[in-house]
């Protein structure tokens, strides 16, 4: 008791000093509000019905919470496991005292905890905060612009802005509750605006994602202030939650390397059907070969009438790639065409550098894209309604993920449960230099491979997923360190790693919300080669990376700089190219689940489910593989534990996919899937019968198993997903074996479980024995009251050499599929 009182005096101090300054400032305007605080309690542990407890104090309103596992509490608030491990926990809570009477309110408990007293019925869990208390402080400017990343913006696009240049930028405010209380704080950002030389030029509340958002635009000599001192100076700011800077979701700058014909001709276009893959991206050169008679662009705002051709690069790469994939490779198109909505437009100030194809300036980008989604199912006439997949291949390189899930990741997780969709986006390309050591041999491949594992490692922090990646709900694909392009000839550049299995060095990564393994996957995103350059007296080599659309990289059409030519084409790399042929895998999913369900008719699982089938599709046929071994081999020199698991998931997610083999069964491989709704607190179990030939084998088997939902959102519960599944074999585990890639606990965190396991155990079963897999559903943050829909898909082979036939033996018991659904 004394250390927490001796801890929390000064911070307590500070802030009833604040609240004092504050009345006396208003003290001679009646029409002023009282002065209200924003508050960060930072807590160790949880504590029950405390949001309850807030709403009895007039005056205090929670505004949310989140959850920091990376931070270990001091030795007073240490979690201690069964096994003598400390837990990292940490908890921040936001409350905001509307007035001076709440935080005397607030004080009066605090005295209350002190005396040690009784606390009035239903603020005991005051009496617990008070308790638990590490920290207690006011949400400042140094929060609202040190986590997004908008004062580096400022900095560089600012420099060479005329001082009163109006520039736009976004103010995400805290939703509040009342209204009035909303109004006002509105009308008080109008007022300092226009004072100032700016102008509001929009508002936003969206409270299905718990959004506020504010278009403003203020002369840039008042955000370059805002950079030199850390703090907005001019503009009160008590109600604004985060500052962003807009123009950052974009595409990267074009590269001025003339483009190589196609070479060949390409298929002709024999789409049919609506489309079922979107992409909301630049503006496609429609007539290109690769393109014509095969996208469906719907163009609102009449965009294409005013871009030239030059102009249009990243679309058209975009739309290559989902309709033929990698070029490097002659595969067969998508069936159907693919809707095209452009969001990006290469319209940027005259003085920011390298302009690019980039969202709108003048528009929030929230309503942006939610606009551009609901025009496809909403409205007398929708767009294209039959889309289940939405390519989404573009990030916000100003905002990685820190912990608070970015209002557009919170968009995208509400409209894909919404609309029943998938959004497929991508980790985000980091183009930071990196460092190895300068004695470090360049001849030698793995020497080489090896040290660059590690300095990615190193900077991990620096190269964290770029927003929308963080989505619960969305795939999030990495750019795997792969391609189908020819190797170089005389290039200055060097290849970084010999592995395919790694991802590339530009690809983002780390955890996501709550510590889910993100990026859910790896799909070649080119191998991107870097420069080494000499080295420095420090004993470091710099390793830079050059933008290029020379090989290798997935080729793809592109503009080309010569009047008339429609067969350009141009090689590139990145994650916005993983996600783009991850759009591509999903189109020819769709098909094969429509064949199956031709051919199985109604034991096939039904059409609405295919976002989910999918989503668990993509992911089923991803494997560390050697990146397992190549990121332990660096654990030791970083100075970490050896054969952790979440050190590959950072780097790799589930692994490398190849979802050109997910469906695909033979002798020794048999894949089956299901897919179904669920609710709260049931379970569903499915039986997989046991292939007669491997009873009390010792052969090798392998079984993955993927599942793969939609879940509602709670953007004011630090949990956030309000639904949690998880999928778990119910018995013979030891012919199942051990998990050889993901951890159990780590692979339950997000809206995708995949897990594989091997053994070679000899377990004897009885004839007619099965397997069974039980998919059970909890809520996770606050009630769940909608059902959920998932998908499983479970494959089970051994090597090719062996002389069994596990498909046969199995198809032929699965001649009538059995799901028994239980009830918890």
């Amino acid at each position: 008791m004394q250390t927490q009182s001796q801890r929390l005096a000064t911070p307590l101090s500070r802030l009833t000093t604040a609240f004092e300054a504050g009345r006396l400032a208003v003290a001679d305007d009646p029409t002023a509000l009282e002065p209200e605080q924003i508050l960060v309690l930072e807590i160790a542990g949880e504590l029950s019905e405390f949001v309850n407890a807030v709403r009895k104090v007039p005056g205090l309103e929670f505004l949310a919470e989140e959850l920091d596992e990376d931070k270990v509490d001091p030795d007073e608030f240490a979690a201690v496991d069964s096994g003598g491990r400390r837990r990292p926990y940490k908890r921040e809570l936001f409350l905001v005292a509307s007035d001076y009477v709440a935080w005397q309110q607030l004080l009066s408990l605090y005295d209350r905890f002190q005396r040690e007293e009784e606390f009035p019925r239903g603020l005991t869990p005051f009496r617990h905060l008070f308790g638990r208390l590490r920290t207690l402080r006011p949400w400042d400017d140094r929060d609202r612009l040190g986590r997004t990343g908008v004062l580096d913006v400022w900095e560089h696009e600012l420099r060479t802005a005329p001082d009163d240049e109006l520039v736009s930028f976004e103010a995400e405010l805290w939703l509040r509750r009342d209204e009035q209380r909303r109004n006002t704080s509105l009308q008080q950002l109008r007022t300092e605006l226009e004072a100032h030389g700016g102008e509001l030029l929009q508002s936003l509340i969206n409270e299905e994602i718990g959004y506020h958002g504010v278009l403003g635009s203020a002369p840039a000599r008042l955000l370059r202030d805002a950079v030199t001192h850390h703090e907005i100076r001019w503009l009160s700011t008590g109600g604004v939650r985060f500052f962003h800077a807009v123009g950052q979701i974009a595409a990267p700058a074009p590269t001025n390397v003339e483009p190589e014909p196609l070479g060949r001709q390409p298929l002709p276009a024999a789409v049919t059907g609506p489309p079922r893959v979107a992409l909301l991206d630049g503006i496609p050169l429609a007539n290109h070969v690769l393109l014509h008679d095969r996208l469906i662009i719907d163009d609102p705002d009449g965009w294409e009438a005013t871009t030239p051709a030059s102009r249009r690069v990243h679309g058209t790469s975009m739309a290559s790639l989902v309709v033929h994939g990698d070029l490097g490779v002659e595969r067969s198109p998508l069936s159907t065409s693919i809707y095209v909505r452009p969001i990006l437009r290469a319209d940027a100030p005259s003085w920011v550098p390298s302009p690019r194809e980039e969202l709108p300036r003048d528009r929030l980008p929230v309503d942006t894209v939610h606009e551009a989604v609901a025009r496809l199912f909403e409205g007398e006439t929708p767009a294209s309604p039959d889309v289940r997949i939405v390519v989404l291949a573009i990030g916000d390189g100003s905002m990685p993920f820190d912990r608070f899930v970015s209002p557009l990741a919170r968009l995208l997780d509400w409209l894909s449960f919404r609309y029943r969709v998938l959004f497929l986006v991508p980790a985000g390309n980091q183009l930071a230099p990196l460092e190895i050591p300068a004695d470090t041999r360049l001849d030698n491949p793995q020497e080489l491979q090896h040290e660059m594992l590690c300095a990615l490692q190193r900077h991990a922090m620096l190269r964290r997923l770029l927003s929308p990646a963080e989505s619960v709900n969305a795939l999030t694909i990495g750019a795997a360190h792969s391609d189908d392009s020819a190797a170089p000839v005389n290039d200055d550049r060097v290849d970084p790693f010999l592995s395919t299995d790694l991802p590339s060095v530009i690809s983002a990564i780390g955890s996501g919300a709550r510590r889910a393994i993100k990026p859910d996957l790896l799909l070649p995103g080119g191998r991107q080669l870097v420069r080494v350059e000499p080295p420095a007296q420090d004993g470091r080599r710099l390793i830079t990376i050059p933008p290029s659309t020379r090989p290798p990289g997935a080729r793809t059409a592109a503009p080309s700089t010569q009047a008339g030519v429609l067969d350009a084409t141009v090689h590139a790399t990145g994650t916005s190219i993983a996600t783009a042929l991850g759009g591509h895998h999903a189109g020819r999913l769709i098909d094969e689940f429509a064949a199956l369900r031709t051919t199985h008719g109604d034991a096939a699982p039904a059409q609405d489910f295919d976002v989910v089938l999918v989503k668990a599709a993509l992911v089923h046929s991803a494997r560390w593989r050697t990146a397992r071994s190549l990121v332990d081999d660096t654990q030791q020199e970083l100075g970490r534990r050896r054969r952790y698991r979440g050190a590959v998931a950072r780097i790799a997610g589930y692994g490398r996919a190849d979802p050109r083999r997910v469906l695909v069964c033979d002798e020794h491989r048999v894949t089956v899937l299901a897919a179904g709704a669920i609710t709260s607190d049931e379970a569903h179990i499915y039986r997989l019968p046991l292939p007669p030939s491997l009873n009390a084998s010792t052969e090798q088997r392998r079984v993955a198993m993927t599942l793969a939902w939609l879940t509602p959102i709670n953007p004011y519960h630090r949990f956030y997903r309000r639904a949690a599944l998880t999928l778990e074999p119910l018995d013979y585990k030891a012919l199942l074996g051990e998990r050889s890639d993901s951890d159990q606990h780590d692979a339950r965190r997000g809206t995708v479980q995949h897990e594989v396991l091997e053994g070679h155990n000899a377990v004897p079963y009885a004839p007619g024995s099965a397997l069974e897999f039980a998919v059970s559903c909890r809520a996770d943050a606050g009630t769940l009251d909608e059902s959920v829909p998932y998908a499983v898909i479970v494959t089970l082979e051994v090597p090719q050499g062996v002389a069994v036939s596990i498909y046969e033996e199995i198809r032929q018991a699965l001649v009538i599929p059995v799901a028994v659904r239980a009830t918890g």
